[in-house]
């Protein structure tokens, strides 16, 4: 089966950090892993955009496998040479079935807060990887934004989050990974 994965680094007040200022500034923050063995990676628009600016050396900051990468996004941007991206409009229960076949058995890598609670509000997130750093932001992304919407419109995302690991990092941080399972809560 294969798994749908959020991997986020946050802060201790919840928040992520998005971009190279945010990062630079509080210490160290960086993300939470590199999906560098995904079977397929899925993005939104606004962390392609991040992926597409030069980094410190100049060049994009692309760090995808060559595996399949679906883009989320109703604007039209470059592609990656040599990547195999596909840029998608529309639901993300619409296209589930489609990156679930292209990871080849391997696991899908959600990247970006909104589309992580997209997943989440659909159902279709499996695990949160976690790593809260011992840091305060006071302002940012949100870990996991989900549309407010009244309970009995929301039951994929009030399944229960199971705990499956915790253990601290030498850096004073906390890794964390839930399991998003059992039925939704009446």
């Amino acid at each position: 089966m294969v798994r749908t994965v959020y991997y986020a680094s946050v802060s201790l007040d919840g928040f992520n950090a998005h971009n190279d200022a945010d990062r630079r500034g509080n210490g160290g923050f960086q993300e939470a892993e590199s999906p560098a063995n995904a079977g397929a990676v899925v993005m939104g628009a606004g962390t392609y955009a991040r992926l597409q600016e030069p980094g410190e050396s100049g060049s994009p900051a692309w760090d995808c496998p060559p595996k399949p990468v679906w883009v989320y996004t109703h604007h039209e941007f470059p592609g990656v040479p040599g990547a195999d991206i596909m840029f998608v409009r529309g639901p993300v229960g619409e296209f589930a079935a489609d990156i679930s076949e292209s990871a080849n058995g391997g696991e899908i890598w959600v990247r970006g807060a909104d589309l992580a609670g997209q997943y989440l509000h659909h159902g279709l997130l499996d695990e949160l990887r976690l790593v809260v750093h011992p840091v305060l932001l006071r302002q940012g992304r949100s870990l996991l934004p989900l549309p407010l919407l009244p309970a009995a419109a929301r039951p994929a995302a009030a399944r229960p989050a199971v705990l499956l690991s915790a253990g601290p990092s030498a850096d004073g941080s906390i890794r964390l990974c839930y399991e998003f399972g059992g039925q939704p809560d009446a």
